[in-house]
């Protein structure tokens, strides 16, 4: 499965790099530097629905925040029935644990495959971009790989602090922070053994991640805000 998702990416990479060198754009590097931009803005649009409904998802868990603080208060002393009334309550409401980690989790699969797809890029061989020396090799001066476990951190967390305010952690429950972080160091450390071509692809992603979690969250609550303020 994954060699003929792999494959495709390729192709796709291959095909955009193709158009961005047939309108002017001649240097090797800077022409898959921005395919791998333009495949990265594809990839984003065709998961954008996922994204809403992680969105959907937080701004559900806030909603139930009074009553999550009922049962915290109530079953303090029995952390077993806290737990289990704290899922009930999740269940209840059709609100996922998970569901501010849901888009990252899915472009984990995107990310193996294009892994594959990478390997099969041979023109970038010896070709750089900025400090990035070869794109086909690790970056030595692991710049690519700090920027993309923070990258991946900060607009986790923004996604989720834009879609509730202080939510409540109960025990037994999934730790989003925990989450986060394990999930951050992750990226970090497997980027330290890819290509640079493919930590770019990630670091474009959490970028376009921050962006659209803006658009989408944050502009609109500024918006209703104002005109809360005026009326």
């Amino acid at each position: 499965m994954f060699n003929g998702i792999a494959e495709f990416l390729y192709t796709v990479v291959e095909k955009l790099q193709g158009f961005i060198s047939n309108i002017g754009i001649t240097d090797i590097g800077v022409s898959y530097v921005l395919s791998v931009l333009l495949l990265t803005l594809i990839i984003r649009l065709l998961i954008l629905p996922l994204n809403i409904k992680s969105m959907k998802s937080t701004a559900k868990m806030q909603e139930i925040q009074p009553e999550l603080k009922k049962i915290q208060t109530k079953y303090k002393n029995n952390p077993e029935k806290l737990q289990q009334e704290t899922v009930k309550l999740y269940k209840e409401n059709n609100v996922s644990m998970t569901g501010g980690c849901l888009p990252m989790i899915i472009q984990m699969p995107i990310l193996f495959a294009l892994y594959g797809a990478f390997m099969k890029i041979t023109a970038v061989e010896g070709q750089s971009f900025l400090w990035i020396a070869d794109l086909s090799k690790k970056d030595p001066s692991f710049i690519l790989p700090v920027l993309a476990a923070a990258l991946t951190y900060l607009s986790t967390v923004y996604s989720t602090k834009a879609n509730s305010a202080s939510a409540a952690q109960a025990p037994g429950t999934p730790n989003m922070g925990s989450m986060n972080i394990a999930m951050s160091v992750m990226i970090g450390v497997s980027a330290i053994n890819f290509r640079s071509l493919l930590v770019l692809y990630w670091i474009m992603g959490s970028v376009i991640q921050i962006i659209q979690t803006y658009v989408i969250v944050t502009l609109p609550k500024k918006r209703k805000a104002k005109q809360a303020q005026i009326s």
